[in-house]
């Protein structure tokens, strides 16, 4: 068919549904064409011209693109482009990993942006006039899903405002929140767990907002995603009425959002996930344990766990720290090691810290501090020649780690957890 009789004026032209559109646009344009969600999900799909590549077949076969293809588009900042150009966006082919030559232009109207209509050039290059017709389809195919998105942007805001009225946890019982579930059509989790992230670096934001997006359809339970300001609270629940079921089903997330996507969940994003909960009423319990993951992990230059469970001593921390404030408490041995070290630009603070966390162990320590054994048996010398320490008291041990623990960790870092 030729283009140029083809071309049509958006008032003049009318489709019933996505579908009937991107067939119209294959036909004219002799090449396969797919329209998909912000996310990837494949909304609409017209049949195959010539060879389809192995990116597009599995892509229909899995209603979503693979994550391997999402994060080639991502690090290589083919979605930036395509959604800050004003037209359209010639991708080269990528044969190791089945990606054929594309022509893709962004579905947006305003700001808002739905999603993204892709071709596969199998039939060569598109002509100045066919990549002007797909612009014209590309307005059509945004209108299109404006009016089928506006009523799910309205439902979708509602639940989120709900998810919200029980973290912030106002007077109520689980009959009636069970109710008002049901009335708003959500699908309750029979267990759950609250997931914050908090992103370091601002310009990967985008980015693992849309990995993080990706993930969440691929998981089995029903989860819910909110922007809060400057934090993404992940609701991750779970069908199964397994113990730690809605715990695996976070930890699943988070192999996935590292190992799929290659984010360094030490430095590209803080992650903080509360206990596992059956109650809706405990859903601000699990929302401040997340919180207090991230407040710890702020404060201490070292991998602390994800989970709220797996914390250990360091869950303990606020509340002694508290206690300590209250009593004045200061450790004078301490004192002293922290003088030394400002006084002779010593680090033996530091290496009493590890010498105590790797349980006295030499050979441990030294590769930890990338020292010769002889030259931490002279700095633990040192120390307790300095600080009259007896490294041989499990007791006193055990209380040092702690002291040492509150030499790095402060209580007036803030979160918001009244939300």
């Amino acid at each position: 068919m030729d283009v140029s009789n083809r071309d049509w004026p958006s008032n003049e032209r009318k489709f019933s549904s996505l579908h009937e559109l991107v067939d119209f646009v294959s036909a004219v344009i002799h090449c396969p064409v797919t329209i998909e969600s912000r996310d990837l999900e494949l909304m609409a799909y017209s049949g195959n011209h010539n060879e389809p590549d192995a990116v597009r077949m599995s892509t229909i076969l899995s209603k979503r693109a693979a994550s391997h293809v999402v994060h080639y588009l991502h690090e290589n900042g083919w979605i930036q482009q395509i959604e800050t150009a004003d037209g359209i966006v010639k991708i080269p082919p990528l044969p190791e990993i089945g990606l054929g030559p594309r022509t893709v232009v962004c579905l947006k109207n305003g700001n808002h942006i739905y999603g993204y209509l892709w071709v596969q050039e199998t039939s060569g290059e598109l002509a100045e006039k066919q990549k002007q017709f797909l612009l014209k389809a590309a307005q059509k195919a945004a209108e299109l899903l404006e009016q089928n998105m506006s009523g799910s942007y309205k439902r979708q805001e509602d639940i989120h405002r709900w998810i919200m009225s029980l973290i912030q946890q106002g007077d109520r019982n689980e009959h009636d929140v069970k109710i008002e579930a049901e009335l708003s059509g959500v699908k309750l989790p029979n267990a759950f767990v609250v997931a914050l992230f908090r992103v370091r670096q601002a310009a990967k934001k985008e980015t693992i907002r849309h990995y993080i997006a990706f993930i969440m359809k691929s998981l089995s339970g029903p989860t819910f995603f909110i922007e809060n300001s400057d934090q993404w609270i992940v609701v991750i629940g779970s069908s199964s009425v397994a113990h730690q079921a809605a715990i695996n089903q976070a930890k699943m997330f988070l192999h996935k959002l590292e190992h799929d996507f290659h984010c360094d969940l030490q430095h590209d994003v803080i992650v903080g996930i509360g206990n596992e909960y059956r109650s809706l009423l405990k859903m601000r319990q699990s929302y401040v344990e997340a919180v207090e993951v991230i407040k710890i992990k702020r404060q201490f230059c070292e991998p602390i766990a994800h989970f709220y469970q797996d914390l250990g001593i360091y869950r303990w921390l606020p509340s002694i720290y508290e206690q300590y404030k209250r009593q004045g408490y200061q450790n004078e041995q301490l004192r002293k090691l922290q003088k030394y070290d400002e006084e002779n630009q010593t680090v033996l603070l530091e290496t009493l810290k590890q010498y105590v966390k790797n349980d006295c162990k030499i050979k441990e320590t030294a590769e930890c501090l990338y020292v010769h054994p002889n030259t931490l048996h002279y700095r633990l010398k040192r120390i307790q020649t300095i600080a009259n320490i007896n490294l041989d008291d499990f007791e006193q041990r055990m209380m040092l780690y702690i002291d040492l623990l509150f030499c790095q960790y402060k209580g007036d870092v803030v979160l918001d957890t009244q939300i």
